[in-house]
């Protein structure tokens, strides 16, 4: 009998040493009284399970505990502890807590930032608000194409092509019911691609038959090549001009006018309109002597130079008090390319027969920028004089870059009437504290509304001032979207997650955001006025530089008395000499 429980005791010892060895490494189960605290509450039977892997990492010392007091049970000897085994039991228990933390405090929320991304969202859920950092997903990428390629047709219609939306479909608009094209507005900071859209826009309504005259202060630098190839290709006149010293004589601005259009142009030009403050007193004298020359002017077709020159002696004697109206008279009168005597470019032929005149002048020369003023509204007169019942006028279109430096108040007073006389104005600024920018005898909010409202349609670019795109964006309407809300969790090792649970709630954003406005590609563009607000891709149109393009001629002027006249710094040196007019 002894024998028999000897052996058995043999067998179970080796038994339990294969036992021990494989319960041994199971120690790392003790990962699970850790895990167990990072569930749910109402996951209790996950909780229960987590505490017995748990419990099971303690089956080898229970084991060996055990097997040693059966054997003292029955008067064997029990085995001393392994020092091994007992160093590995333990190594394995204690790095199975150090694991479950490390996972708890760096591997589990970095699989949650993996889940999150990889989330595959409702399909009933709607457009989600705009996030800056991914933007890019948001907005459409440029489209390469050839804008000449989608306004083959369009020369008799009254319709006109900007550029293709995201479906790489074409956005026209369609002014048939109308008798002139829309007021056209660009916005966009420097570089965004207003060159190109006003290129792609006077071109078909130079290919349209359509008087164009593109005021350009900043001398772009192909705009005048792209409009010049046009008119070649359509067989159009194309006529440049440059209104900054010295070129020569070009053009007379008041060539035609009437007695009360030219003191108007003197009104425009030289801002003699009252300010509502107490210069309005001297103003009455400047006003006064600007009519008498108007008068003049009118009866002997004369340009600024010569009724400068005719009205000297009076506009220089102090008595007359009409310093401020002399002085600025004579800064035109000394300005050659406005002062042609004859053979100059007529304005009202051009606007008879078509054609193009490209007009370059200037962002900071005040005596240029005055002659825009002028212009702009001279060409205002000429489409009002028009017999509009008997004839079918030709239409005219103004394109006015940096707007700001063209607006007067006669201008601005004129354009809301302007497409009623076949006058449509495409017009580019950068912001609208461009606008607010204007002549102190212009109220800004008067000019930013007239402008606003009266441009139907709309090119949007890239814009940097935030003000501008909250504009911008507000006026693209609201959609709605549903806005996203989830939980975050702090587990047991401190690290937050986000919950697998998500909540959405109906909310609105503008169709067309902030973000969106501020960070459009180049040559990607927000279009408005062509039913909702959407997204186009406008290219230029490419041609050749050519010298003709940007070639003015020079025909016989007028030169008024200068300052060279008045102070001779060598005797040797002849003077200038002065145009005389004989008043009889």
């Amino acid at each position: 009998m002894e024998l028999l429980l000897l052996k058995a005791a043999i067998a179970a010892l080796q038994a339990d040493q294969v036992a021990l060895h494989f319960l041994t490494r199971m120690g790392w189960l003790s990962a699970f009284f850790v895990l167990v605290h990072n569930l749910k509450p109402e996951s209790q039977k996950t909780r229960k399970w987590f505490w017995i892997f748990g419990l099971c990492s303690f089956l080898a010392p229970v084991l060996f505990f055990s097997t040693n007091w059966l054997l003292e049970f029955f008067n064997f000897q029990a085995s001393p502890i392994p020092t091994r085994e007992a160093v590995l039991w333990g190594g394995l228990w204690v790095g199975g807590l150090i694991l479950a933390a490390a996972w708890l405090r760096y591997g589990h929320p970095q699989l949650n930032a993996v889940l999150v991304r990889f989330k595959r969202g409702s399909a009933l859920e709607r457009n989600q608000k705009t996030d800056v950092r991914e933007i890019e997903k948001f907005l459409p990428r440029p489209i390469s194409f050839n804008p000449l390629k989608y306004t083959v047709g369009l020369e008799n219609k009254k319709k006109f092509f900007i550029g293709l939306d995201e479906n790489k479909k074409g956005v026209y608009v369609d002014y048939e019911d109308s008798v002139a094209a829309p007021h056209i507005q660009i916005v966009g900071s420097t570089g965004a691609g207003k060159g190109v859209s006003i290129g792609v826009l006077a071109a078909q309504f130079l290919a349209k038959g359509e008087a164009v005259f593109y005021m350009d202060p900043k001398d772009d630098e192909w705009a005048p090549h792209v409009l010049c190839h046009v008119a070649q290709q359509t067989g159009k006149p194309f006529h440049f001009i440059n209104l900054n010293r010295p070129s020569g004589p070009q053009l007379n601005p008041f060539a035609g006018a009437t007695e009360e259009e030219a003191f108007e142009l003197f009104q425009a030009g030289l801002s003699l309109i009252d300010k509502g403050d107490a210069s309005d007193f001297y103003g009455i004298a400047d006003r006064r002597e600007a009519q008498a020359t108007a008068k003049i002017m009118a009866s002997k077709n004369l340009n600024i130079a010569q009724a400068y020159a005719a009205r000297i002696d009076i506009l220089n004697d102090p008595k007359t008090g009409a310093e401020k109206f002399a002085g600025r008279l004579r800064e035109l009168a000394e300005t050659p390319s406005i002062n042609a005597a004859s053979g100059g470019i007529d304005l009202a032929k051009v606007i008879d027969e078509g054609g193009c005149v490209y007009v370059v002048g200037s962002m900071r020369n005040d005596i240029t920028k005055t002659i825009q003023r002028v212009l702009l509204v001279r060409l205002l007169q000429l489409a009002e004089r028009r017999d509009r019942i008997n004839e079918d006028v030709r239409p005219i279109c103004v394109v006015l870059d940096e707007v700001k430096y063209h607006l007067s108040r006669p201008a601005l007073e004129g354009l809301g009437a302007a497409r009623d006389k076949r006058l449509h104005i495409v017009l580019a600024h950068q912001s609208l504290a461009d606008l607010r920018d204007c002549a102190k005898d212009l109220n800004p909010d008067a000019v930013e509304g007239a402008i606003v409202d009266g441009c139907t349609i709309k090119i949007c670019y890239k814009v940097l001032n935030p003000i501008t795109a909250e504009w911008l964006a507000a006026m693209s309407g609201a959609a709605q979207v549903d806005d996203e809300t989830r939980k975050v969790k702090r587990n047991v090792a401190q690290a937050e997650i986000v919950l697998g649970e998500r909540n959405i709630r109906q909310t609105e954003r503008y169709f067309i955001d902030t973000n969106m406005l501020l960070n459009l590609p180049k040559r990607v563009a927000v279009v408005y006025g062509v039913g909702l607000a959407k997204f186009a891709s406008i290219q230029p149109i490419k041609v050749a530089k050519t010298p003709e393009a940007i070639r003015f001629h020079v025909v016989e002027g007028s030169a008024a008395p200068s300052a060279d006249d008045a102070i001779s710094l060598d005797e040797n040196i002849p003077t200038s000499a002065s145009a005389s007019i004989s008043l009889d």
